[in-house]
């Protein structure tokens, strides 16, 4: 198998990417690997230079032939200073010799120079090819003392930033594969019913009034189910940074007392439902205002399903001011949420699996889908807020904390 590795020996310049396998011989192959990014400014003349002159491609090389330049130029002045004090032959040969001497004293010291950005290019080549292991390989000082430390600073912190890039697209790309997995079941269930169901009236069950009725009932439940899912999908989509939220001025009182005249209506027995005033202040949010009331009617709903029936049930809409923020709290005396699944109710496709049988719904299957709470969720987030719930037996209490406009 074929894998990417830098190469840095010579006569190949520093930098280069190649592709190594293993041949027939067990020697090593090499050739350039496709596709790889030019080095800034090389251009392709580079690539198809021969070995003898990419050799002087080397920053080492070329400070080195300049340096030896400026020495031979200061050695041939000298020389013709003291041409005149010393015969001709000495003079050459202390000139080739400063000459050599220099030129070995310079390709050493840029050697010594230049080896913390050679620890800096092979970092950032096997960077480049995957290899986010090989930033400790950079030769960090801190304060930074030069340009090289500076590099090696900047590479550090692009290497930290790409690792929580990848972090966090990993795990983005696991939920969205949960997420597909957990909506496709959803889906797939209604419709395996239905399926069933068309069968029964294919084999006959439409001939009985009775049992045709019931199962165009059954039919009809299992696609407005379907629908219910679709549309809360919908909406989770559209919740995100493409979809911008209409923000104006809301009232929350006012949203309030609408969120609590609907809730009475919907509600199947006389439980009690009221509002609870805590601040005297204005209680006004910047925010869309279908989507406050959307999270309401979801907040208020799954205090309707889960908290006690009449004459005991309670439930309350609490409205407060808090260092500038609108707390809403809705606030029921169910049977509460186990400690095992509060730390997951905000979780796409979450139902409680720990419900407790007394639960006054545990008897009538609750209906929804799943998404209720993870689309109030995303609407808090959206409003730059915070939802939380806590829950105890006797008391089960949902509070949101949104940015206020008075």
């Amino acid at each position: 198998m074929y894998q990417l590795k830098a190469r840095f020996a010579s006569p190949q310049p520093r930098g280069d990417l190649y592709l190594l396998g293993p041949s027939a011989n067990k020697e090593e192959i090499t050739q350039p690997l496709a596709g790889a990014p030019a080095k800034l400014g090389d251009g392709n003349n580079r690539n198809n230079a021969p070995s003898w002159v990419r050799m002087f491609f080397s920053l080492q090389v070329q400070l080195t032939f300049v340096f030896t330049l400026l020495l031979i130029l200061l050695v041939a002045f000298a020389g013709l200073l003291l041409g005149k004090q010393v015969s001709t032959t000495y003079e050459m040969i202390v000139m080739l010799v400063l000459v050599v001497a220099g030129t070995a004293m310079a390709y050493a010291l840029t050697s010594l120079l230049l080896r913390p950005l050679g620890q800096v290019t092979d970092a950032a080549q096997a960077i480049a090819m995957g290899d986010l292991a090989q930033s400790q390989r950079l030769p960090l000082r801190l304060p930074p003392q030069d340009e090289v430390d500076r590099l090696a600073g900047s590479l550090s912190i692009m290497v930290t930033r790409l690792e929580t890039a990848e972090n966090m697209q990993r795990a983005s790309q696991e939920r969205f594969r949960q997420f597909f997995s957990d909506a496709s079941h959803q889906l797939r269930t209604p419709l395996t019913s239905i399926r069933g169901f068309t069968e029964l009236l294919m084999r006959g069950a439409k001939d009985d009034p009775e049992t045709s009725q019931r199962i165009l009932k059954r039919m009809k439940n299992e696609s407005e189910r379907m629908t219910l899912l679709i549309n809360d999908l919908l909406t989770l989509a559209r919740l995100d940074d493409t979809h911008p939220l209409k923000l104006q001025y809301v009232d929350m009182i006012d949203m309030a007392i609408q969120s609590i005249e609907q809730t009475k209506s919907r509600a199947s027995d006389e439980r009690k439902i009221r509002l609870q005033l805590v601040s005297d202040d204005k209680l006004g949010v910047q925010a869309d205002k279908e989507r406050i009331k959307q999270l309401l009617f979801i907040l208020l709903d799954n205090a309707l399903k889960y908290g006690l029936p009449a004459p005991q049930g309670e439930i309350t809409l609490k409205l407060d001011k808090q260092q500038g923020q609108v707390m809403i709290s809705v606030i029921d005396n169910g049977d509460g949420i186990a400690s095992d699944d509060l730390e997951h109710i905000f979780e796409e496709f979450y139902r409680g699996r720990h419900r407790s049988s007394t639960n006054s719904s545990s008897t009538t299957p609750v209906i929804g889908t799943g998404l209720g709470l993870t689309i109030a969720s995303a609407i808090v987030r959206a409003h730059n807020g915070a939802i939380t719930a806590c829950s105890e037996p006797g008391n089960t209490e949902f509070k949101v904390l949104l940015p206020g406009a008075d």
